[in-house]
């Protein structure tokens, strides 16, 4: 089958010049010059063609020359027309208020395209015989071509680059025979699949049916003609464009936060329907970095690396932390910005944010995975009944790393399960209190996941060993700091400095 003969049966058939390359197997920027793409695949150009563009009538008045009607097998999807009406609606809808720099069309196709894209496989096999596969189609299935064809004129135009994780622009498209067709086609699948559509109370007719059940190894064209014509037939009206819906991309945010606060929670304290205390970490952070990104507050998703109890400080270089910020509005954070926020969040004198920055989703591995192997640096002050010893002090200088059995603790049985976990303690340092003879402070690097509190009292022996059966002794926790996480993420930034 010569490509000449190919093309020239097309045109026959009301195919445009695009779906022409499309038969060709034509890609990528073969799209973006018809002629010379023709031409270099030795089939010669159509003279009958009329320019669609505006042309000057008598050196005076702009006028159109008769157009072409709409392509049999596209019906219009990859005209001139549909591509300024396209760009047209998205200018028109909220594009403009989204800073996204990459753009993905999302576009759905009416059905009515795979019927044709089928009638004509049945047409090419009946005029070229074997040359033509029925198991593959002959051409360069819509879906691929609109991200060949569609996808560059339109970044292009809207000097955007393509993303697939950018600004997704879902477009919505229909055709005014879709409706009867997809009738006929649910006569037509009782009859070609009578098995499967005896088993069946209800059948679906789905694009993903057309795309895995209909195609000539499976459908028979005399069964297919008895609903569609073979040829695809000519159509009056193009493809309608009904609605387009924007959705910014999924950013995250990154940093490290420190609380400073004994009387905060770390996300909103809700117990029997009763909000426990006014603010959280999670909120005041929410609070000062989510409108740059985000009208929505309530989608953001906040995850850190771990967590403290009300009354527990993190101190040191704080604790990492992401937002995961949904249909954002912006994906840029400068540095003023940021150090904007931080200084906002700052002010709150509970929470403290520093290296803020926007990061690849790739990376909030780092939070999600190896929690448990990860090491957290704690500093507890500890009281006794009686003043420190020698021995006591001796006792809890402990530099070698040691196994603990640790059953979940009475006060968190209401949201975790009962189990029994062991913990690595890794060293234990313990000196007295400068201003009071019973009291120590102690230096505990811990597995992550260990519960700090009831590895120093005990809790009546469901913590075992715990600091207290070392020291044989009772010793209850006054307060306790989370000093150091071994987690070398996110990369330090410094917002407060300003390239000059």
């Amino acid at each position: 089958m010569k490509n000449q003969d190919l093309v020239e049966y097309l045109r026959s058939c009301g195919v445009c010049e695009i779906c022409q390359l499309r038969y060709l197997k034509a890609r990528g920027a073969e799209y973006r010059n018809i002629n010379e793409t023709l031409q270099k695949l030795d089939v010669k150009l159509n003279e009958n063609v009329e320019n669609e563009e505006l042309v000057i009538s008598d050196g005076i008045q702009p006028s159109k020359r008769a157009r072409l009607g709409v392509c049999s097998t596209c019906l219009g999807l990859f005209s001139k027309d549909f591509q300024n009406e396209l760009l047209n609606s998205i200018l028109a809808s909220d594009f403009a208020k989204y800073d996204c720099q990459k753009i993905v069309l999302a576009i759905c196709l009416p059905m009515s395209l795979q019927l044709r894209q089928l009638a004509m496989w049945f047409a090419l096999q009946r005029r070229f015989g074997a040359s033509i596969d029925e198991n593959n189609p002959p051409d360069v299935p819509i879906k691929e071509a609109v991200k060949l064809i569609l996808h560059p004129i339109i970044c292009e135009k809207l000097a955007k680059g393509y993303d697939a994780n950018g600004l997704m622009i879902n477009i919505d498209l229909t055709h005014s025979l879709e409706d009867e067709e997809v009738e006929k086609l649910v006569k037509l699948n009782k009859e070609a699949f009578p098995a499967k559509a005896s088993h069946q109370k209800r059948i679906e007719i789905s694009r993903g049916l057309l795309e895995k059940q209909y195609q000539p190894s499976k459908v028979k064209a005399e069964t297919y003609e008895k609903y569609f014509q073979i040829p695809c037939s000519n159509v009056e009206e193009s493809i309608k464009l009904t609605s387009i819906d924007l959705q910014g991309p999924l950013i995250c945010v990154a940093g490290r936060y420190r609380k400073l606060s004994r009387e905060l929670s770390h996300t909103p304290w809700i117990l029997n329907g009763q909000r426990l205390m006014e603010d959280s970490i999670e909120e005041i952070i929410i609070r000062h970095v989510g409108p740059h990104f985000t009208e929505k507050l309530g989608k953001i998703t906040f995850m850190s690396s771990g967590r403290e109890d009300v009354d527990v400080r993190c101190l040191g270089k704080g604790r990492p932390f992401v937002l995961e910020i949904p249909n954002a509005r912006r994906t840029c954070l400068t540095k003023d910005e940021a150090f904007a926020m931080e200084r906002a969040v700052d002010a709150s004198g509970m929470v403290s944010i520093h290296h803020l920055q926007v990061v690849p989703r790739e990376e909030l591995t780092h939070i999600k995975t190896g929690e448990e192997q990860k090491k957290k640096f704690y500093r507890a002050l500890c009281a006794l009944h009686e003043p420190v010893s020698v021995k006591i002090l001796e006792q809890l200088q402990i530099s070698a790393s040691f196994n603990i059995q640790q059953k979940t603790p009475i006060r968190v049985l209401h949201r975790r399960p009962l189990h029994t976990r062991p913990r690595t303690i890794y060293s234990v340092n313990a000196r007295v209190h400068r201003e009071n003879p019973k009291a120590l402070i102690i230096d505990i690097v811990t597995q992550a996941g260990t519960y700090i509190k009831e590895l120093v009292h005990g809790e009546f022996g469901r913590t075992t060993p715990s600091l207290s059966s070392i020291i044989g002794k009772p010793m209850d926790i006054q307060a306790l700091d989370v000093v150091g996480i071994d987690l070398d993420w996110p990369h330090e930034v410094d917002n407060s400095k300003q390239k000059e």
